[in-house]
């Protein structure tokens, strides 16, 4: 399935939800926006995982200024010049507010003031401290309310909890699809489209995995093997395929489209031993060392994560693992790690590539050049 048609094919699901009097709720999702309640309450949650060109980066510019994160730039681009494969995101009925970054919230702001999409707030701690839980517990409490209002009644517990099921097989689904001996590409396209629909498509994944394991597509054995972090690659955008005609294999998505999603489980006996669902949400919240609002130790336990994943790999595949640190220019949270990332996994013989870039087509090329030069020489 092509870009075209996922984005046709998914209008087409939301319009259909819209007709049986659902609503939509979009955010600029990464790792802590709870999924859960939202379905919990009847809305149908909508992320933003779409990359951008050079129209959708320069029609931001009348909002925000150039220096702006480019991902940033594509969403508020998206809205403003409302591309025809995209009139879905006319649908949303409700947008959140949340500040995983400072170009999230100023982002969300600009949609929702305006392109008149009513707004919901939900803000995170970056640290993971006693009372940062207590705040983090007292934010879900408050879209809960926010939620509910919207909706004119309660959202029940058991609403909730049957959604955390539903949601806890869906990732467990996907992490089997991340182990399958396929192209990155092919896991890629599972992954984005499967964050996009949500748990609606599981029938579809069982079946895409029982197909793979009756026909495993082995790969040449010069391909180079890649571990991905840094920022996502997003529906529409070319550098998957660049990596991959460049002669390298992503083995490894850690990124928000990829294991830092799917990762978020919870064990089955313990969902229904809480009495308060939300406080599931905290500890996936407090458990989440890797994720970058885990501030002070985000660096050092991300580099401790990768250098883990890149030892297992060569134990069980005899293959090293290289890294390519992808770079949305102007992302300060993955910008301000390069440096620190690069040298740590250098000291330990790991070859690195810190990959900055923007959505530009015109730079094809170049980060063509430096990825092939990156494959060479592993």
């Amino acid at each position: 399935m092509d870009v075209l048609e996922l984005l046709s094919d998914y209008a087409n699901y939301l319009r259909e939800k819209k007709d049986q009097g659902k609503k939509i709720i979009g955010f600029m999702g990464h790792d802590n926006i709870p999924e859960e309640l939202l379905d919990a309450a009847g809305f149908i949650p909508l992320k933003m995982i779409f990359a951008g060109n050079d129209d959708l980066m320069n029609a931001s510019n009348d909002y925000l200024p150039p220096s702006t994160c480019s991902f940033a730039q594509s969403c508020i681009g998206l809205f403003s010049l409302n591309p025809s494969q995209y009139n879905f995101l006319n649908l949303i009925d409700q947008f959140i507010v949340s500040n995983h970054c400072v170009s999230d919230i100023c982002t969300s702001e600009i949609i929702t003031k305006y392109f008149n999409i009513s707004r919901l707030n939900f803000y995170v701690s970056y640290t993971q401290g006693s009372e940062a839980l207590k705040y983090f517990k007292l934010e879900l409490v408050d879209i809960k309310h926010q939620l509910e209002k919207l909706i004119g009644r309660e959202i029940r517990k058991q609403d909730i909890i049957e959604s955390i099921k539903k949601y806890n097989s869906f990732k467990k689904k996907l992490s089997e699809i991340n182990d399958l001996d396929i192209s990155g590409s092919e896991k890629l396209k599972i992954f984005q489209k499967a964050i996009l629909y949500g748990p609606v498509i599981l029938p579809e994944l069982d079946d895409f995995i029982q197909a793979n394991r009756e026909n495993q597509a082995r790969k040449s054995k010069n391909s180079v093997d890649i571990l991905f972090t840094g920022c996502s690659i997003f529906i529409g955008d070319y550098l998957i395929d660049l990596i991959e005609d460049s002669g390298g294999d992503i083995k490894y998505f850690d990124t928000w489209v990829g294991e830092a999603y799917f990762s978020q489980v919870y064990e089955e006996e313990d969902i229904t031993s809480n009495d308060d669902p939300l406080d599931f949400f905290v500890q996936r919240f407090k458990n989440n060392k890797n994720g970058d609002h885990m501030v002070p130790n985000y660096f050092e336990n991300k580099v401790a994560q990768i250098k883990e994943i890149i030892k297992k790999h060569q134990e069980e595949n005899g293959k090293k693992l290289g890294v390519i640190n992808h770079i949305i220019k102007f992302c300060d949270h993955i910008n301000i790690f390069q440096s620190f990332l690069k040298k740590e996994l250098q000291e330990e013989g790991i070859q690195v590539l810190n990959l900055e870039r923007d959505y530009s087509r015109a730079n094809r090329g170049q980060l063509s050049t430096r990825v092939e030069a990156f494959m060479e020489m592993m």
